[in-house]
């Protein structure tokens, strides 16, 4: 289920905040009514019930009040006198009310208040309108003043936000942890050393990021996926044995025999007169051992078979077997050192009478010796697993050494204080196992396990304060988390712990200091992948998406595509982890190669698989529009595409995507054939002379035919096939330029546009939503501080600082008022 699946309205809303805390209470009753009933089974399908259905009740809460506030039109033109008729002249005869192309209707925007509230579709009318591709070239143009008239009023209207009044800081919906977020969480929170969430279904995608809110979906399989991983999560996190424990059973003609023994049906040692089996064991530490045999007897005579057990030569035990032929299992425990063990069974009362009425002879079988242990865990291996480091004993209950282990890790678990009514509540779980006969620390893996499948960890909960004005402030668990999971995509540390504790993180040094620690911290190697695979696309080089024809480009193979893609991410990672400015993305003239990668370039001297940093010198190569993943991704199988490359450079580095191409336009490989003859560049041009192309192609292949001169595999040439590479290009703006070094070098003059497209991905995918217009006010403030220091920890800072990261629209107020 996706959230715009739910349908709810106001009333509904104010029942949810009501009704949810005696949701979880009900629920968490019938979840300990289920494990009394089930043994245990930590497959417990109320479970599921408990997390679906919590999360789906905040998913409820937090769209109530999603929907954006109108602004009050604040451009001087009146909207029915001068704006309206431009669209009624220009724009009715494919959107009247008789004939809705796209499903757009001018009858339905009598006023600007109907206009705000489609606030998306009109921000593709007016990008149409301003790149001239509306209407169409084939019918009546309206003047260029007009055009841009109608262009610079949509403009106003849609994303004016008078910056001296509050800022409306948007509001996040509740979202579960996807899976990177998962894996790093759980490594952090309990140490394992695997990836429990390979086996979940993909993330789903929003504004370019795998962590929106909007998009994170629930699916019924991803709450099974979320159980067998808690499952193995516990397994790894908290022993249920000893390191060195053993279960070794020998059977059947594996024991060895002494005296009167023969082989039986079943697996059976049978001893028809005295005799004995045995088996010996390697012990690899000192402990609790238990030993376990399983034997049976042909009863007869007055007394019952006997059998006598020795250890080492000493007689353990003497018991007697019950029943005629019917199987006794048999269990001691013994304290042993490590070493040789050696298990005896022996048949000590021999009876046969053939005179006797009834049963004549008296037999003893053995069928298994089995060994155990260590049965117990000392202080000092209990040590490294922090969730048992209190045992149970007789001054002290399972349900309070559960508590007493449960105490820090609860809070660290939900990102937040606890109270003692919650530990208490997952302490039960122990006890409710304990119960059952599980051994404590089976005990503790449940109680870890209804942890580890409960809302308050799966999703990303933030508690904030009222501040005035329908705004409220994140608390400082809120700020730390959502700080945490930005630049670590895991949970808060110690240190960010101790500092919400102390209400100190929101202290504007404070919060300055931890930003630029943490992406100082290894841990930041996460955001460096995650951030730059999603932003430049670099993920796409591990799908099929991304297949050179092998005949044309033998070596490109899988290992050439991983390293494009580490090349690209460790030039990002230089960016970061070294300070530099931003825009060396743009401009940067150096890159990481190994001996694979400096082959493709051209370039002699490296040598091995490690890659290391190499500066440009005459290259014609410049930040990462230049590196071949770009290059290859934005090629397609057999040739490169100046259409996918503009497009890349629109959408990546300008975030001015250009709109979806009309249906009915043919591509290139379905031109004339006399049109094959051809240069490339010659049938693009003819393809774009088609009116409903031009206005866009102009922009987008202008662009990419700056990069001509790579192939579709990132190497520099000079010719395709017989034909020249012309890498020229002219921008509508007029600026002209030859090849990629003055492509960059235009790009660079347009610092503002990048810097800005830069900031609004990072802020995307610091907060889990799309940019609205309402935080422009927080991103013109982002880069005028750019201004001042364009290095990337201020980029951060000034995110990391801004309203839509730090506060939100209260759940109780609709809007914030603005004027």
């Amino acid at each position: 289920m996706k959230i715009k699946d739910l349908s709810i309205d106001r009333g509904s809303c104010n029942a949810l905040f009501v009704s949810q805390s005696r949701f979880r209470s009900e629920a968490s009753t019938r979840i300990f009514s289920s494990l009394s009933a089930s043994a245990l089974s930590v497959r417990i399908p109320l479970l599921w019930v408990f997390v679906f259905g919590i999360a789906i009740s905040s998913f409820q809460i937090s769209t109530c009040f999603a929907a954006d506030s109108p602004l009050e039109p604040i451009a001087q033109r009146d909207y029915e006198a001068e704006i309206l008729p431009f669209f009624q002249k220009y724009c009715s005869d494919c959107h009247s009310s008789g004939y809705q192309e796209g499903d757009f209707g001018l009858h339905r925007y009598s006023d600007e208040e109907a206009l705000n509230q489609d606030r998306e579709i009109w921000t593709k009318v007016l990008h149409l309108v301003k790149l001239g591709a509306m209407p169409p070239s084939d019918s009546d143009q309206p003047t260029a003043e007009d055009r841009k008239q109608v262009a610079d009023w949509l403009e106003h209207q849609l994303f004016y936000v008078d910056c001296s009044q509050q800022h409306e800081p948007g509001r996040v919906t509740v979202r579960r942890l996807n899976r990177l977020e998962y894996d790093n969480t759980v490594r952090d929170l309990l140490g394992v050393d695997f990836q429990p969430s390979d086996d979940f279904p993909s993330d789903d995608v929003g504004y370019g990021f795998d962590n929106i809110g909007d998009v994170l979906s629930v699916p019924p399989l991803l709450i099974e996926k979320y159980l067998n991983a808690a499952e193995q999560i516990v397994a790894q996190a908290i022993p249920t044995h000893h390191p060195d424990y053993i279960s070794v059973e020998v059977s059947g003609d594996r024991l060895k025999k002494e005296g009167s023994v023969r082989g039986a049906d079943g697996g059976w040692r049978v001893m028809p007169s005295r005799g004995t089996v045995f088996a010996e064991f390697d012990l690899k530490a000192p402990g609790r051992y238990q030993i376990l045999i399983e034997a049976k007897a042909d009863q007869a005579g007055s007394d019952l078979a006997k059998m006598e057990i020795e250890v080492d030569e000493k007689s353990l035990r003497t018991v007697e077997i019950e029943g005629h032929k019917k199987s006794n299992d048999f269990s001691f425990e013994i304290r042993s050192r490590a070493g040789k063990k050696l298990v005896k069974a022996s048949f000590i009362n021999d009876f046969y009478d053939a005179d006797a009425e009834g049963r004549k002879d008296r037999n003893l079988y053995v069928r298994n010796i089995t060994i155990e242990g260590p049965l117990d865990m000392n202080a000092d291996i209990r040590k490294d697993y922090p969730l048992i480091q209190t045992m149970p004993s007789r001054s002290r209950s399972v349900r309070k050494a559960a508590t007493e282990n449960l105490r820090d890790f609860l809070p660290r678990a939900f990102r937040r204080p606890v109270t003692t009514a919650e530990i208490q509540m997952y302490a039960e779980f122990a006890q409710l196992a304990s119960d059952r006969n599980e051994r404590f620390e089976r005990a503790m893996q449940i109680a870890v396990l209804a942890v580890l499948v409960s809302p308050e960890f799966l999703f990303r909960v933030e508690s904030a304060e009222p501040i005035g004005n329908g705004v409220e402030q994140l608390d400082d668990f809120a700020l730390a988390s959502r700080l945490s999971y930005f630049l670590w995509s895991s949970l808060p540390d110690d240190e960010l712990f101790e500092l919400a504790k102390r209400k100190k993180l929101n202290d504007p040094n404070v919060l300055k200091e931890q930003t630029e620690r943490m992406l100082k911290d290894p841990k930041a190697k996460a955001f460096i992948e995650s951030f730059s695979g999603q932003w430049l696309g670099l993920r796409r080089l591990a799908t099929d998406e991304v297949a050179p024809d092998p005949k044309l480009f033998p070596e490109f193979d899988d290992q050439l595509r991983s390293d494009m893609w580490k090349e690209t991410e460790l030039f990002f990672g230089a960016v970061v982890n070294e300070n530099r400015s931003i825009y060396d993305l743009l401009n940067g003239r150096y890159t990481f190669l190994n001996e694979r990668l400096a082959k493709l370039y051209g370039i002699e001297g490296i040598e091995g698989e490690n890659f290391r940093k190499f500066q440009f010198k005459d290259e014609p190569r410049l930040g990462v529009l230049t590196n071949p993943s770009v290059l290859t991704l934005t090629s397609y199988p057999n040739r490169t595409s100046p259409v996918k490359r503009g497009q890349w450079v629109l959408e990546n580095l300008l975030n001015d995507p250009p709109p979806d191409p009309p249906p009915s336009v043919p591509t290139l490989e379905e031109a004339a054939p006399e049109n094959l003859k051809l240069s490339f560049r010659e049938q693009l041009e003819l393809h774009r002379q088609d009116p409903g192309c031009a206005s866009c192609h102009v922009l987008m292949d202008g662009i990419g035919f700056g990069l001509e001169n790579f192939d579709p595999i990132g190497r520099w040439r000079t010719k395709e096939g017989e034909f020249p590479i012309d890498a020229s290009g002219e921008l509508p703006s007029g600026e002209s330029f030859r090849g990629p070094e003055e492509l960059v070098e235009i790009l660079n003059r347009r610092k503002e546009q990048f810097g800005r497209c830069l900031t609004e991905k990072l802020l995307t995918y610091a907060i889990g939503r799309g940019v609205e217009y309402y935080d422009r006010c927080a991103v013109d403030e982002i880069l005028n501080q750019l201004e001042q220091d364009d290095r990337f920890s201020a980029l951060v800072l000034g995110i990391v600082k801004s309203t839509p990261f730090q506060m939100r629209r209260s759940t109780t107020t609709q809007t914030i008022t603005r004027k």
